[in-house]
């Protein structure tokens, strides 16, 4: 099944291309990192609601899309059955009287979905210049205030504001200022277990399900494959830019050095594995989601 339309595409933006694998990259540290939640608070101290390289796939994943976009590609989710309007014959010589047909999703970004993104500089600028605010000619904006959720915790004045009747989705309480802080947590942690509450992303723009930051890069890479050259599936996993994660591909030990990795299974199913949720990501991203949109099937 052809990934697009045309079937091979040219990527000429600066960032579009393969993420590889670094040489100081050490087995399984990626599997940390994905779960560790001191991986969420930046620099200044606000907590993220997921790990930045998260935020950082997105962006890559908006980096490809907008130049898709331009070169007006389209992007192949699935195949569906359809009536043929007349039978016919197979190779075969058996009757058909449907067909499976490609199902054709022209790339087109919702600009309007990321109001404050500063969308026009993306395709040039890096992730880091454009997260944290760097120089490019002029001083760039930093954009990582977008990803942060109101804070969660704040010592109200209630002298100055009645609080109180704001909404259902906030618990006051009282805190004893005598008591410590060790007590107070071990208290609240009680308290809150106890509580129906419905916990969600509050940020923002929000990221949907919990992504493997590995996972991530490798439907990344495999997709970048799929436009841009004719290299069978077994011929791809053979580069070095696939990440070992714990439900897919594992370090062939005897061949590491060459970059290799092994999978389940054949090369074409590890290979449609992470095609297909790459292609609903991108679909996804020009709506306004990541990694998937949870109000569209494509």
């Amino acid at each position: 099944m052809a990934h697009s339309i045309p079937s091979l595409v040219k990527l000429s933006d600066p960032h579009n291309k393969l993420i590889r694998v670094g040489k100081s990259r050490k087995r399984g540290s990626d599997f940390k990192a994905s779960r560790d939640r001191s991986t969420m608070t930046t620099i200044d101290g606000k907590i993220l609601d997921k790990p930045i390289q998260v935020y950082r796939m997105w962006y890559r994943y908006l980096q490809l899309a907008l130049e898709l976009e331009r070169q007006e590609v389209s992007i192949v989710p699935r195949m569906e059955k359809r009536a043929l309007k007349k039978p016919r014959k197979d190779a075969w010589g058996k009757m058909q009287t449907s067909e499976m047909v490609p199902v054709k999703r022209k790339i087109k970004v919702n600009k309007k979905k990321y109001e404050g993104w500063d969308i026009d500089s993306i395709p040039e600028t890096s992730f880091d210049d454009w997260w944290f605010g760097g120089s490019k000619g002029e001083k760039l904006k930093e954009h990582r205030d977008l990803f942060y959720p109101e804070a969660s915790v704040q010592i109200l004045d209630v002298k100055k504001r009645n609080y109180f009747a704001e909404s259902k989705n906030y618990t006051y309480i009282r805190i004893d200022n005598r008591r410590r802080i060790n007590d107070i947590e071990k208290e609240l942690r009680i308290l809150l277990a106890d509580k129906d509450r419905n916990v969600q992303s509050v940020s923002p723009f929000p990221v949907q399900g919990t992504p493997n930051i590995n996972t991530l890069i490798n439907r990344y890479n495999a997709l970048i494959l799929q436009l841009t050259t004719t290299s069978t599936d077994a011929e791809m996993f053979a580069m070095d830019v696939f990440r070992p994660t714990r439900y897919g591909m594992e370090l062939e030990r005897d061949v590491a050095e060459e970059g290799a990795y092994s999978y389940k299974g054949s090369a074409g199913r590890a290979m449609r594995d992470l095609i297909l949720p790459s292609k609903i990501a991108l679909l996804s991203v020009c709506d306004g989601y990541f990694t998937f949109n949870p109000t569209k099937e494509y």
